[in-house]
């Protein structure tokens, strides 16, 4: 797939820290459809989909992990602690509808269920895989 992609910022799930090079560290590593904005002592990171940060990959005690992630604000999403990682998901207030065959539909709950998924969760995650899959994610 050619040509960027970008999500108007006013959509995006905002993401703000004083400038540190261990925070702008965890960003960097990003895809290019997050974008950094750094303006004086700040970093605002516009985020179009959810992240994980997880604390192995930057060799930071738990103290220090926990220290930078106080440091973070949080605009249009939440910021939610698990285990050894800081997971940052926009806050969902969009809504989608579309039209399937009642079979199709049937279909598409039995495997969320078998998944152990909701419908919602299991139908988000095959469009969230198929776009990570075409942006080269």
């Amino acid at each position: 797939m050619s040509g960027e992609i970008t999500v108007p910022k006013e959509k995006c799930m905002k993401v703000t820290f004083p400038r540190d090079e261990r925070i702008i560290r965890m960003f960097k590593g990003l895809p290019p459809i997050f974008r950094f904005e750094e303006e004086g002592d700040s970093v605002t990171v516009y985020c179009p989909v959810g992240c994980e940060i997880r604390r192995e990959h930057y060799d930071l005690t738990l103290l220090q992990f926990k220290r930078i992630c106080n440091k973070l604000r949080v605009e249009n999403g939440r910021k939610l602690w698990k285990g050894d990682s800081l997971i940052l998901d926009p806050a969902k207030r969009a809504m989608l509808r579309f039209r399937l065959s009642r079979s199709e539909l049937a279909l598409v709950k039995s495997m969320a269920a078998r998944s152990g998924e909701s419908l919602t969760d299991y139908v988000c995650s095959a469009i969230f895989t198929r776009m990570a899959r075409e942006l080269g994610l």
